[in-house]
């Protein structure tokens, strides 16, 4: 009759051996991966309009959260996330947004790029850049922010409308 309680200490002590290992893992993982506890988050923000194709000045805010924060809250969000302000269903949209960022060593990156549908209007955009795109040491950056747009209109009319390019700079310290 000993034998049955044993075997039930060793299955709580493999649980628990368990459940410190994943907690350790998920504590050291991200700072490991950011090169430390601390990363900087540059959270850029522009408008957009379509149909005529006019864009805001982009604004750039830099600050310093935690690596926890970022992989776990900011990044699974996604780099580039976009909200309608006010946008109707006369027509249909499709908008390509190609970034591009320059380092303080003057290399350039092609951080890919993102295509928005829905209807004709205005849109905001928000960027988050961090340790993943390479915003890691002291300096100025700049992003390149390429907006391309193509409108139909009734389903027979298509508009390809000049590109538009917001560019901004931002200064880690």
């Amino acid at each position: 009759m000993s034998a049955p309680p044993a075997k039930k200490k060793s299955r709580k002590g493999l649980v628990a051996l368990v459940v410190i290992a994943i907690a350790a893992i998920v504590l050291v993982i991200p700072p490991a991966l950011a090169g430390g506890l601390m990363v900087p988050l540059s959270k850029v923000v522009f408008n957009e309009t379509t149909g005529s194709l006019s864009a805001t000045q982009a604004t750039a805010n830099v600050s310093l959260i935690t690596a926890y924060e970022y992989y776990f809250s900011i990044r699974t969000g996604g780099m580039v996330r976009t909200s309608d302000t006010n946008v109707n269903s006369n027509g249909n949209t499709t908008i390509k947004i190609d970034l591009k960022l320059t380092n303080p060593s003057g290399q350039t990156t092609d951080l890919g790029n993102t295509n928005v549908n829905g209807g004709i209007g205005t849109r905001t955009h928000t960027i988050y850049l961090s340790v993943d795109q390479g915003v890691r040491v002291s300096g100025s950056y700049t992003l390149s922010i390429d907006i391309t747009v193509s409108v139909t209109v009734g389903g027979i009319l298509e508009l390809n409308i000049q590109p538009v390019v917001v560019t901004t700079t931002f200064t880690l310290s």
